[in-house]
Formats: C-alpha cells, structure tokens, sequence
C-alpha cells in the first residue's frame, strides 16, 4: 500500500543506483548524490512532506495512483510503493542524449497520471543562456567574449585578437569535461585541460598546422564555444572560480543562499571538484587577497549579478527553483559571470554550515508552496467537490 504524507509528496528523479552486493536483494542501494539525498528525506520528516527516489523506469510503469521507488528508512534505503508525487524534483544526470530523451519520455508518462509540478525547470544549451544574458545591460558587462566553435580557421583569427589565449568548452558539458586552454608558446603551441572522461591532458605542437588538426578531431564529437583566456587563477597560479547559489525560499521568492570559491588542482585548467578541486566560503577565501572590506564588497558583487541572472534567466526560460552562478575573477578583482546551472551541487558548501543547511531546506520549502497549489484546500468528497475552490498562492 502506498504511504501517505500530511503536507505533500516529492517525488526526487535520479539517474541511476549502484548496490554494495550481487543483487538488488541482497543489498542496500547507494544512490547518487547520497548525503543529499538522505539530508532531503530527513528534513521532509520534520516538515511532514513525503519525499522518495525514483528512476526512469518508476516513472515509465507507474500505475493510476501509485509509482515504485525508494525512502529512506532506518538509515537505509528500502524500495517502496508511493504515491503518485505532487512534485517532482529532477536530479537525474543524463550521460547521454538517448538517455536524456529516455528521462523526458518517463516523466512524460508519470505527467499522464498525475499533473505534478517540476520543481526546478531547465536551461537551454550553454550559448543560448549566454545569449539570453548579454540582452540585460548590467550583466552584459560581466560575460566573456563567447562564440561557437567553427575549425581551426576562427581559432587562428581569434588568437591573433587574443595573444593570451583560448578557452575552449562544450556547449552542454559540465564537471569541466573536456574543456581546454589553448596558448601559444616557445616551442608552438600548447593545449591542456581535460577529456571527456575527465581525465587531464596535455598536448604540444610545433605548427599551427598540427595544433589545428587534433583541435579539429578533438572538437568534432559535440558542439564547443571558444572565449578569451581569462586570468582566472589564484595567487599560487591554481585555476579559481566562485559558485554562488541562488534558490527559492518559502514564498517563492529568490533568496541568495551563499557563495563558495573553488580552487583546481594543481596543473588544472579548471577548479572543479570532480577535477580534483577543492571549496571554501568566498568570503574567508576572499579576505588575504583583497582584505575585510573588499571581501565584503565582492560577495555583494557576486549576489547582485546572480539575483539579476536569475531574474533574467526566468523571464526567458520560466520558473526555476535554483540556479548555480559560476564566476571567474581575475587578480585586479574584476568579476566574470561564466556559466548557469540549473542542478547546481552543494558540495563547494561544505565548509559553510550555514549555507550548506540552507541549501537543502529550501527546496524543500519551495516544494511545499507548489505542493499546495496542487492540493484542494480542504479533502474534497464527489458530493462537496464542486463547492471546494482550490489554493493558488
């Protein structure tokens, strides 16, 4: 029989789940984003909402009133039977654009069951988030010099405006997969950063004849954007770059819930954790370099910018219930606005208490208005149903 929840039911998509033994049977699952997962399910206790897990293939075979998946019970996750969610959270990563489609089509599906509220909505590709930004005059200011990726002719037009160098990246990636520094040096040219399975690389070519070559075999499996080679690195030479996070609070308003600076690891072009990198609060990170009072300035820079994106990306792309902002600053201060993630992380807030506790209840909070303009005021017999209006907060 399926549970029941006094305020709301969540209903949390992930990609996939892993087990510590030979079978589902015979073992506990480990789910993806695991402490996150479990921290969302304590705190929908404490506030009376059910919150579950479920794959894509829950969605697909979900019956009229009930969907497969799991809770946490006991410290561990137990499958279960669910009611049909009230809204749904997609934390799912797709590895693939087969997979992608394979989440789309399931949740599909579980939307001709039950009309459910998406927490959270979805950005476009990374180009069109630029574009849609450098249409707002305060933060066209902030955002590179961004263009697609069209052969190794543009690159070499673009050097000779940039002696610094290039940054190459894709179009849709993230964790800093097969991003790219491109320079000129010595001995010819330079290309490091990483592959798409995240590994680090680096490459040396005598000729731009042979640098543009591999760059053209290297670019060819999926779109990539080209940008000036900023001077984004701390005062040891580390790649370095601000993750603030920006989320919806209770009412529906956007709230800044904090900002963490990432330092890649050594070698690195990007600071990505999955790349080796390692988080701070931006504050405390801020301060040696810039002291008290430009710190301070700088974490009210970096939340203005990522309230103005935020309103900015709404009023392109609809409702949203978080974004992470990714920022590049450069030694003088000056502040860049990289990127927009609609499923931003919470690991760079790790060190950041209060941020990192925020960071979980808020969504939560924000489920629970839209879990209620999806429920009837009062429980509705067929009798009073016609009498009984609906709250639309």
């Amino acid at each position: 029989m399926a549970e029941t929840a006094r305020t709301g039911i969540l209903g949390i998509l992930i990609s996939q789940r892993r087990f510590d033994g030979a079978g589902e049977r015979e073992a506990s699952p480990v789910m993806p984003e695991d402490d996150f997962c479990r921290r969302l399910c304590a705190y929908g206790q404490t506030i009376g909402m059910l919150v579950f897990l479920f794959c894509a293939s829950h969605a697909a075979a979900a019956g009229e009133t009930a969907i497969g998946g799991y809770a946490l019970r006991g410290g561990e996750w137990r499958p279960g039977s669910f009611p049909l969610p009230d809204v749904v959270y997609d934390r799912a990563l797709p590895a693939s654009a087969a997979e992608a489609r394979r989440f789309r089509h399931a949740l599909a599906r579980l939307k001709q069951r039950k009309r459910y509220a998406l927490l959270n909505g979805s950005l476009p590709g990374k180009l069109d988030v630029f574009r849609a930004m450098a249409h707002d005059d305060a933060l066209r200011p902030l955002l590179p010099e961004t263009e697609p990726y069209e052969g190794a002719g543009q690159l070499a037009r673009l050097l000779a405006r940039h002696p610094g160098g290039l940054f190459l990246k894709p179009a849709a990636g993230m964790h800093g997969k097969g991003a790219l520094r491109l320079l000129a040096d010595a001995e010819g040219w330079r290309a490091d950063g990483r592959d798409r399975h995240n590994r680090p690389l680096a490459c040396r070519f005598r000729t731009w004849e042979a640098a543009g070559a591999w760059l053209e075999r290297f670019a060819s499996a999926a779109p990539y954007l080209v940008q000036p080679c900023l001077r984004l690195t701390d005062e040891e030479g580390r790649a370095f770059d601000v993750r603030a996070l920006l989320q919806k609070d209770a009412v529906g308003r956007w709230t800044f819930t904090g900002a963490a600076v990432r330092r890649g690891g050594a070698g690195s072009v990007t600071a990505n954790l999955h790349g080796g990198g390692t988080a701070a609060a931006a504050a405390a990170a801020f301060r040696p370099r810039f002291g008290e009072a430009g710190a301070a300035e700088l974490v009210a820079r970096v939340r203005r910018a990522s309230e103005r994106a935020g309103a900015c990306l709404e009023a392109h792309f609809g409702r949203f219930a978080e974004l992470g902002l990714d920022f590049g600053l450069e030694p003088d201060g000056r502040l860049w606005l990289l990127e927009a993630n609609a499923k931003p992380g919470r690991a760079s807030f790790a060190a950041d208490a209060e941020a990192a506790e925020a960071a979980v209840r808020r969504p939560l909070d924000y489920a629970m208005l839209l879990a209620s303009r999806q429920r009837p005021l009062f429980p509705t017999t067929r009798i009073q149903r016609r009498y009984i209006q609906e709250v639309h907060p």
